[in-house]
């Protein structure tokens, strides 16, 4: 059953829901930041690919910040390693969404001629859901998920010798 199946199924006040329009929320922002960067760089002689990068990274920072103060506010174990190990699983997530957009922008771009404006809104929506999945399914999973910090501690710290 894919996510999309598993939303449709619920109410519309059902929590996992709640968080998609928050995390929705929060891509706004994002796209914004986003949008900002990749269209206002090359007016200063950065080149397009470049300045979608840049937009894509810092709006990527941004939005993890903001998704786990609000949107899973609660969800993720307490303490900073916690809190940067959930940053390492959100920016791990991104980084395919990051080149799925890149490339996408190029194509968009490039190869079917649409305005930069609108290939980059494009290229963005490509990841929404794959970014919704990733982040309830793995980044903010319960403490039993099996690459929790705390389950990579137990396994690294184990003595495999005896």
């Amino acid at each position: 059953m894919s996510v999309l199946d598993e939303l449709s199924e619920r109410s519309l006040f059902d929590p996992q829901n709640k968080r998609l329009v928050m995390y929705v929320a929060v891509g706004l922002v994002g796209l914004v930041i986003n949008q900002g960067l990749t269209v206002g760089l090359p007016r200063f002689g950065v080149p397009y690919v470049i300045a979608g990068l840049a937009g894509r990274i810092i709006s990527t920072l941004a939005n993890y910040v903001l998704n786990d103060s609000w949107t899973w506010r609660g969800r993720g174990a307490a303490g900073f390693g916690q809190w940067c190990w959930r940053a390492v699983k959100y920016v791990a997530t991104r980084l395919v969404g990051i080149a799925i957009g890149t490339v996408g922008l190029v194509v968009i771009y490039d190869f079917l001629g649409v305005p930069l404006f609108w290939a980059n809104l494009v290229s963005m929506g490509l990841g929404l859901l794959w970014g919704f999945g990733a982040s309830e399914k793995w980044v903010w999973s319960t403490e039993d998920s099996s690459l929790s910090l705390d389950s990579i501690k137990r396994y690294v710290g184990e003595d495999k010798r005896e």
